[in-house]
């Protein structure tokens, strides 16, 4: 019996090696502000790449004996979460054994340890460090994240920082201590760059153009780039390397259906090569996609049962109608009462993470999860 070839694609996690489509231009323009030391924030979509993109720019910073530390904040309520995913990252960090030891012995709250166990790559007596926040005041929890910060350039010159979905920090309710926190620390560390991603458009820019926020102008802000026409021409040679005709068309389709997101792209295109298709087609990708969206029909019915009307009403309309949300005819069609009741139904979604601002100006929003669109169009066609 023959081998199946392997399904050239892959969703869910970020992506490397094979499944990665690297962006060499995005490389160099981020390289070089952080080279000099100019703190930088990617801003996109949830799902579009960024985090792919970061942790295979990191795999070559390494590659240049460059030090980086990641940490993910998307998960943080609090500034306990937010030094727990600090000393997280820290500790995935097995080449900083020494560095880390010499540094946290100062800090009297935070354990270092040796273990007897050997590790077997290095021939090293394995480090851990632990911390007992239990009982801790949240002055203590404060003064701790100052420590920790305050010692990241002992990790080595040109570290470089970063923080995954870093607009969290703004949702912890501290009348912007953590973001003050940072830029005083952004400012001191003088050999340690920092770059950030973010996936909420409206939150991050009020970070960075409110001349009240602490980080007022203070970062780069880069709009993470949708893919070109090389993403549809790689998707190609990828069905082509498991001998499948795919026509470009049928995935220039399927990029519009899905905002251009790369993690649907695959998923959608992991179903058609695991569905055994000789021939993508636009109808194949149609009905690839209505399998995909009615898998989790579930999830999204449950959301939508969650809102008040005319926020589901709202939402019927965005997936719809796109563009010029606003337009009487629609209010009209949709039976939402006044612009105004379409304004706060809106800003409620927003505040849900449903709904956010695609930049081009009032009248049009995206969808944070491209896919529950599609499921309100299908649900709800004419």
């Amino acid at each position: 019996m023959s081998k199946l070839p392997s399904n050239p694609f892959k969703f869910g996690d970020p992506v490397e090696e094979e499944y990665y489509l690297p962006r060499p231009e995005l490389e160099k323009t981020v390289s070089q502000f952080l080279d000099n030391r100019i703190h930088v924030v990617l801003i996109g979509p949830r799902r579009f790449g960024k985090t792919s993109f970061i942790l295979n720019l990191l795999k070559k910073f390494k590659a240049q004996a460059k030090p980086c530390l990641f940490i993910d904040v998307f998960n943080i309520t609090s500034h306990k979460d937010f030094l727990h995913q600090l000393l997280r990252g820290l500790k995935s960090q097995k080449s900083w054994r020494n560095s880390l030891k010499s540094t946290f012995e100062t800090i009297s709250e935070i354990r270092p340890r040796m273990s007897s166990e050997i590790n077997s790559n290095t021939g090293q007596p394995s480090f851990d460090f632990s911390l007992d926040i239990a009982t801790s005041s949240e002055k203590d929890i404060k003064e701790m994240i100052q420590d920790v910060l305050s010692k990241l350039e002992k990790l080595g010159k040109g570290l470089v920082f970063v923080i995954d979905e870093f607009q969290k920090i703004a949702e912890i309710g501290d009348k912007g201590w953590l973001e003050a926190t940072l830029r005083t620390h952004m400012q001191q560390l003088r050999n340690t760059s920092f770059l950030f991603t973010g996936s909420r458009r409206s939150i991050i820019y009020q970070m960075l153009n409110n001349h009240d926020r602490p980080l007022y102008r203070f970062c780069q802000p880069i709009e993470f780039p949708s893919f070109g026409n090389d993403f549809t021409d790689w998707i190609v040679t990828k069905f082509e390397s498991i001998e499948v005709d795919c026509d470009p068309h049928a995935i220039d389709h399927l990029r519009k259906l899905v905002q251009d997101t790369p993690n649907y792209v695959q998923m959608v295109c992991f179903h058609l090569a695991a569905l055994g298709v000789d021939h993508v087609t636009i109808q194949e990708i149609e009905k690839a996609l209505d399998i995909v969206v009615r898998q989790n029909a579930y999830a999204y019915q449950t959301l939508l049962g969650s809102l008040t009307p005319t926020q589901q009403r709202t939402l019927r309309l965005a997936a719809k109608e796109g563009t010029q949300i606003f337009a009487k005819e629609h209010l009209k069609k949709y039976e939402i009462s006044s612009s105004p009741a379409l304004s706060s139904a809106i800003k409620s979604l927003k505040d849900k993470e449903i709904l956010d601002e695609e930049g081009t100006g009032r009248g049009t929003v995206i969808f944070d999860d491209p896919l529950f669109a599609t499921w309100l169009r299908i649900e709800f066609e004419d």
